[in-house]
């Protein structure tokens, strides 16, 4: 038997700039994405308002998260310091910061970063 869901998807947007280590191309030297940021919850049901989650709620989360990236130099900060900056990392980076802020019935199913019109990067988790 099916499942109904419900999904929710929020956006938003940071500037960064960054370098890719171990990279041979354009990316492994010093430049700067305006990246666009959707997380997305998913629920079975809904809560006693009708609802998965507030949007507000999901907004204020990936604003706090996303501020800490913006207009940083990503290499310089933790843990891209260490971790290469590339979209996968940074969708995951923003998937883990965010998945504790997410209140039931709803859970935060997945973060997908986009370094520009063309090229995304998603990262999920599965069980």
């Amino acid at each position: 038997m099916k499942k109904d869901l419900y999904c929710l998807t929020v956006r938003s947007s940071f500037a960064a700039a960054h370098l890719l280590r171990e990279y041979q191309g354009n990316c492994e030297r010093l430049h700067g994405h305006n990246w666009q940021v959707e997380a997305t919850v998913e629920a079975e049901e809904l809560d006693a308002r009708g609802m998965a989650l507030d949007f507000r709620e999901m907004k204020a989360a990936l604003h706090d998260i996303l501020a800490r990236l913006d207009h940083k130099h990503l290499n310089e900060i933790p843990p891209f310091d260490v971790q290469n900056p590339s979209s996968e990392n940074i969708a995951r980076y923003i998937y883990d910061e965010m998945e504790g802020r997410i209140a039931g019935p709803a859970r935060l199913a997945r973060v997908t970063v986009w370094e520009s019109e063309d090229a995304r990067a998603e990262f999920t988790r599965r069980g």
